[in-house]
C-alpha cells in the first residue's frame, strides 16, 4: 500500500499509479506526464533503445515499479527476454545488444550514476546516435530518476500488467495537447 492515498478521479479515467500519484501536485504533475509522453510520442531514440534506457535506468534507481510497468511496454516494441535478462543482471556489455545499444547503454549509465559521463564513453556513443538522442538521452535518464523516487519514496504499488494501452492513451493526449499549440 502506498505511503500516502491516492487522489480521487473521475470513475471513467483509467491511469497507472505513478500518474495518480503526481496528481497531488495537478498542475507540476501533469507536467511531468506531458514531459513523459513527449519521450513516447516525439523522441528521436528508437523504441528498442528507448525502453532499454528506462529500463536500465529501472535497475539503477532501483525502482521495481519502474522495471515491471516497462515489460510489456519493451516486448511490445521488440526488447527481448535475454535482453531483459542481461539488464536484470547488471551486463550492459551482454552480446545480447547491437553494439549502438552498448554504447547507448554506457551512456546512459554513466549520466546515471555520475555528474559527469567520460569523453570515451560519450564518444563511443556520440559515433552511434546524433547529437538530439544523446541529450534525449539525459533527459529521459534524469526523468526516470524523477519517475523512480516517486516510486520507492513513496511505495507505490506496481500497476497489474497492461497492454500498453494506459501508455497510448498519454500519448495520444500529448499529441492532441500539440494540436492546439499555437506556432508563431
Amino acid at each position: 500500500m502506498a505511503r500516502i492515498g491516492y487522489p480521487e478521479l473521475p470513475a471513467d479515467e483509467r491511469t497507472v499509479n505513478i500518474v495518480r500519484m503526481l496528481g497531488h501536485s495537478p498542475d507540476i504533475g501533469s507536467a511531468v506526464s506531458k514531459l513523459g509522453a513527449a519521450q513516447f510520442a516525439a523522441g528521436a531514440l528508437p523504441a528498442v533503445d528507448r525502453e532499454l534506457v528506462i529500463m536500465n535506468s529501472g535497475v539503477a534507481f532501483s525502482a521495481p515499479y519502474e522495471w515491471e510497468q516497462h515489460i510489456s511496454i519493451s516486448r511490445s516494441v521488440g526488447v527481448t527476454d535475454a535482453q531483459r535478462d542481461a539488464l536484470a543482471a547488471r551486463d550492459l556489455t551482454s552480446s545480447e545488444f547491437t553494439e549502438a545499444q552498448r554504447t547507448l547503454l554506457a551512456f546512459a549509465d554513466s549520466a546515471a550514476r555520475s555528474p559527469e559521463v567520460p569523453d570515451e564513453i560519450f564518444e563511443a556513443a556520440r559515433g552511434h546516435y546524433t547529437d538530439r538522442q544523446l541529450v534525449e538521452t539525459v533527459i529521459m535518464v534524469g526523468f526516470y530518476f524523477l519517475i523512480a523516487r516517486v516510486s520507492t519514496v513513496f511505495q507505490l504499488e506496481i500497476d497489474p500488467p497492461d497492454d500498453s494501452s494506459v501508455l497510448n492513451t498519454i500519448v495520444d493526449e500529448y499529441k492532441t495537447s500539440q494540436q492546439h499549440i499555437p506556432t508563431s
